[in-house]
């Protein structure tokens, strides 16, 4: 096998959660470049449509299954339907999050906790778990990753329920991580940072911009082409060494210290 093929998908079937949103649908994008059958997860079906469409115009394959993944009978038909169109799931992106509201920890209500951490958290490891058990009994060596963010690994204010909910991701990680490494399963986390995503942009470029970009290193949010080699390593047979690792791709974001403005 070639440097370059380790990192291709043919004939391999990924799951992408969030994949109707602006991170997702980039990562779903860049797992369909590489010949892998793409499931497009979302609870928005208008756009989940409409990227399935975009995939198949170029000669990609993909496919939109609506799910909710807070629910796990939602996440038993999402597996059962996969395995009747494809009899096997090769790998899976857990990118479905939130982020809340922006404001500080005295006025996050406790129903908004709850819910960044059922969609963020608890989803991620539910979602895992009957995945991983799918792979399983179909004796398939597959790989999981996780999305976390910078602020998995970092403080910033405003942010504390999203921030928690990172940092739980990437310990969630490490410990199913040692749970399936006699299993042929290996699970990783991609970090990403600012992503140059229309929501990100219309930040960047607003009054606030110029505070922003200072605050990351590099000065610039990340093109969505910049993430493909990290998430093709973790997603491919290329991390075969690889297991409980979190990579981070965030123009050193996540190195900084926090912006105090109180």
């Amino acid at each position: 096998m070639t440097i370059h093929e380790q990192f291709l998908m043919h004939n391999e079937v990924v799951i992408v959660t969030g994949a109707a949103g602006g991170l997702g649908s980039e990562l779903a994008r860049i797992l369909a470049a590489a010949n892998a059958t793409v499931v497009l997860v979302d609870i928005n079906p208008k756009a989940l449509a409409a990227l399935s469409d975009e995939l198949a115009a170029q000669g990609f394959s993909a496919v939109a299954k609506v799910c909710d993944i807070t629910d796990a009978q939602s996440i038993e038909t999402l597996v059962n339907d996969v395995d009747s169109q494809y009899q096997r799931i090769d790998a899976l992106v857990n990118c479905a999050g939130i982020l809340g509201s922006n404001d500080h920890m005295f006025n996050i209500e406790a129903d908004e906790w709850d819910a960044v951490m059922d969609i963020n958290l608890k989803a991620t490891w539910q979602v895992s778990t009957r995945i991983a058990s799918y792979m399983l009994d179909k004796d398939i060596h597959g790989r999981i990753v996780n999305i976390s963010s910078s602020l998995g690994g970092r403080a910033q204010l405003k942010r504390i329920h999203y921030a928690t909910s990172k940092a739980g991701v990437e310990h969630l990680t490490r410990n199913m991580a040692m749970e399936l490494v006699k299993k042929n399963i290996r699970v990783n986390c991609l970090a990403p940072g600012w992503l140059a995503t229309p929501m990100v942009k219309e930040i960047l470029d607003g009054p606030e911009g110029d505070h922003w970009r200072k605050t990351i290193p590099m000065g610039r949010a990340a093109d969505p082409h910049e993430l493909t080699g990290a998430l093709l390593l973790l997603a491919s047979r290329a991390s075969s060494y690889m297991t409980g690792s979190v990579l981070r791709v965030d123009g050193g974001y996540s190195y900084r210290g926090i912006e105090c403005d109180f």
